[in-house]
């Protein structure tokens, strides 16, 4: 493991693009737009000596990903142009990429020829990035109008859509929390068009971090009235999420950790064992994954001397040990080059809890000593738990193993608020 802590990647600049967003691929070309987004009023300067690329990706099903690479520009194509800049390349430049427009009204990336990677469906997500001058500009498509083999085409956003979804990374990211707003936005985006799938899978999930900031003091084992009441708003649109995205694996998983949590907090028995069929389907459908969603939801809860703890709850992290090699190979997903800047520090933090709690305390000593490494040079924000769980690593280990419940240590978040401790800047 201490190769992980090797191939970490630092969080670099990373800014989304949501306002009238639109893709369309097909065999031998794409094309992205995007208008005036509030991402374009301050531009990064692309001509030379400044370094720009673009890179593809997708995921068919989200238990996959496909990435086409990072496609270098030469400095040269770049030229200033009205409001900002335009880079263009005869057929055969690099990756098929043949103009972008860069302006504070609009972003156009189009590729095609002998160098384009040709984008086919059907897919869960399409991802395009713009980097320059080490700024990396993100365009997510998930809702689509035709995803098939031959053309995969997406809907561009509402006006409401596009602001809820900057609105609900501007507080994820913690970049500038506004979740009233993105609670407002995103309501109206459904409401307007139920059939947008993105925008009612962010308001479930906005629903779970709400949750987390109800009470004057989070404790995921024992929510106050406010905090179960942002819970349960999150299961219908999670659920229709769902029938809408299809091709995603992951929001199944998503789901069902809600559906879970739901049922602990309602003392409903029927969800709750609904909510662990549902995490067992999505783990298969997804392990990698969906394991976290097993952690967030199932390790808090139960002792660590319940079987399932025993016998599917560990065992699932060492299968995480195990896929270690993704960090490298994925670094999108497994590393912290996506929209997770922080992924490897937080996962590190709550595997590292859930050893500890079932008594292993070299594993559990093993996680924190990565992500306390990795986080050193991440100025990562939750550096300090990662230090004291260094420094008390057997102390923690002991607190679950003696007969006292009162005195066992709450794994980091709980619920939704494991999503902070890696997607937080």
């Amino acid at each position: 493991m201490l190769a992980v802590a090797a191939a970490a990647h630092p969080a670099g600049a990373l800014t989304l693009l949501t306002s009238g967003k639109v893709g369309d691929f097909r065999p031998v070309r794409a094309s992205v737009r995007v208008g005036a987004d509030r991402a374009l009023r301050t531009l990064h300067r692309p001509t030379c000596p400044a370094v720009s690329s673009v890179r593809f990706a997708l995921s068919r099903r989200g238990d996959d990903f496909e990435d086409h690479g990072e496609v270098a520009l030469p400095c040269t194509g770049w030229r200033a142009a009205r409001g900002g800049y335009r880079y263009h390349a005869p057929d055969g430049g690099p990756g098929g990429v043949r103009e972008i427009v860069y302006t504070r009204r609009r972003l156009v990336i189009r590729a095609e020829g002998s160098g384009y990677a040709r984008v086919s469906g059907p897919v869960a997500y399409v991802e395009v990035w713009l980097t320059i001058a080490g700024e990396r500009h993100l365009v997510r498509l998930q809702n689509f109008r035709r995803n098939a083999a031959d053309r995969v085409s997406s809907r561009r956003p509402s006006r409401a859509a596009a602001l809820g979804e900057t609105a609900f990374w501007d507080t994820l990211w913690a970049d500038r929390p506004r979740s009233d707003e993105a609670l407002r936005f995103l309501e109206r985006a459904v409401r307007d068009d139920p059939r947008d799938g993105r925008s009612q899978f962010l308001l479930g999930m906005l629903r779970l971090y709400r949750s987390t900031r109800a009470c004057a003091e989070f404790d995921f084992l024992d929510l106050c009235e406010a905090a179960k009441a942002e819970g349960a708003a999150a299961q219908a649109p999670l659920d229709r999420a769902v029938e809408l995205l299809p091709n995603d694996s992951r929001v199944p998983g998503f789901r069902a950790a809600t559906s879970y949590a739901n049922g602990f907090e309602q003392h409903d028995d029927a969800r709750l064992a609904l909510g662990m069929q549902q995490i067992e389907a999505a783990i298969t459908a997804n392990p990698l994954f969906n394991s976290f969603d097993a952690f967030a939801v199932v390790a808090p809860i139960l002792p660590a001397t319940d079987p399932y703890y025993q016998d599917r709850i560990l065992p699932l992290v060492d299968f995480v040990f195990g896929s270690a090699s993704c960090v490298a190979t994925l670094p999108e997903i497994c590393n912290n080059l996506g929209m997770a800047p922080h992924n490897l520090e937080g996962t590190t933090l709550l595997l590292g809890d859930i050893d500890a709690k079932g008594g292993r305390l070299a594993a559990a000593k093993t996680w924190y000593g990565i992500g306390r490494a990795i986080g050193r040079g991440t100025a990562y924000r939750y550096q300090s738990d990662l230090d004291d769980r260094v420094a008390h690593a057997a102390d923690r280990v002991a607190a679950y193993q003696d007969a006292d419940p009162a005195n066992d240590p709450p794994l980091i978040g709980g619920g939704g608020g494991s999503c902070v401790y890696c997607h937080n800047k």
